[in-house]
């Protein structure tokens, strides 16, 4: 992935001034943020979604909350129970029990459902977890091992550099996480149509353009995520960059933006002013010691 990377420049357009949005969600001084030059409106070469009502008039910036950690569980799905939190017996319903039950970190953990296939799981009904920023893969988690997990990786400081070994754990197998970035799509229909819609349109354009630029899976996978907040800003995307250390969030996202999201922000690291919701938690403060060699 570093060959997709290449140095940032300065920064423009937003200030630690805007409400409600942290410090550390900003992009740092020496981030492009770049107004999006996609295609015309209307645009005839790139598929339009059906009719919906999208806001268009709220502003983007701060409209997702805060978290330090995002636990991202395989379930092979692309849909789930419209509050998965609710869905018993889940993986996901028993992580956010105990995350509720037993919240002492000064970060959110957020759980979400993925579509990613379980494929390093060797026991029945066992999921592969990806956690974020600690960029690892948790394997054969099941909803019984759910207080174990969580005591094991979740109830632990955050990573404070991307050299940290692997944690160890005597019920369930890690690894280090095989995909180099990830853009994650809402596709929660039964939570919210607009991004149940709007979803497989994206991820067929954004798999158009990682074909066309021959930039393979193992370097940016794409995956349908369980809700994120903001359904009237269908379609809302997360792109992990920097071995997941960090998160940008976009929203009203359209096949003409998927070009400059793969162009801008997956290879260079820099973040579409206009899509731009906020960002995991520090994800522009490391020291430029600790960035990505470029």
């Amino acid at each position: 992935m570093a060959s997709l990377i290449s140095k940032l420049g300065s920064a423009v357009g937003l200030t630690s001034s805007t409400p409600n949005v942290d410090n550390d969600q900003l992009p740092p001084a020496d981030c492009v943020v770049s107004d999006c030059t996609a295609c015309p409106n209307p645009c005839d070469d790139h598929r339009p979604y059906p009719h919906m009502e999208i806001d268009t008039e709220t502003p983007l910036l701060g409209s997702m909350k805060p978290y330090g950690r995002h636990i991202m569980i395989s379930t092979g799905q692309t849909d789930w129970a419209s509050h998965i939190e609710d869905d018993k017996g889940t993986l996901a319903a028993e992580l956010n029990v105990i995350v509720n039950d037993q919240f002492k970190q000064d970060w959110r953990n957020f759980i979400t459902n993925t579509s990613m296939f379980t494929q390093y799981s060797t026991i029945p009904n066992a999921h592969d977890v990806i956690i974020l920023p600690d960029n690892i893969l948790v394997t054969d988690v099941t909803p019984d091992r759910a207080q174990a997990f969580y005591d094991e990786f979740l109830n632990q400081p955050l990573p404070a550099s991307p050299n940290e070994p692997l944690k160890v754990s005597e019920s369930m197998k890690v690894q280090k996480n095989p995909y180099a970035s990830m853009i994650l799509i809402c596709s929660h229909k039964k939570r919210d149509r607009r991004c149940g819609v709007v979803a497989p349109i994206l991820a067929a354009e954004f798999d158009n353009v990682l074909r066309e630029k021959d930039i393979s899976e193992d370097d940016v996978a794409i995956f349908m995520v369980s809700h994120v907040g903001g359904h009237k800003f269908a379609g809302n995307i997360i792109c992990y960059i920097h071995e997941g250390r960090t998160g940008i969030w976009y929203g009203r996202v359209n096949t003409c933006h998927c070009k400059p999201i793969i162009e801008e922000t997956m290879c260079e690291g820099k973040v579409i002013k206009d899509l731009y919701r906020g960002a995991m938690s520090h994800s522009f403060v490391q020291s430029k010691s600790d960035r990505v060699k470029w």
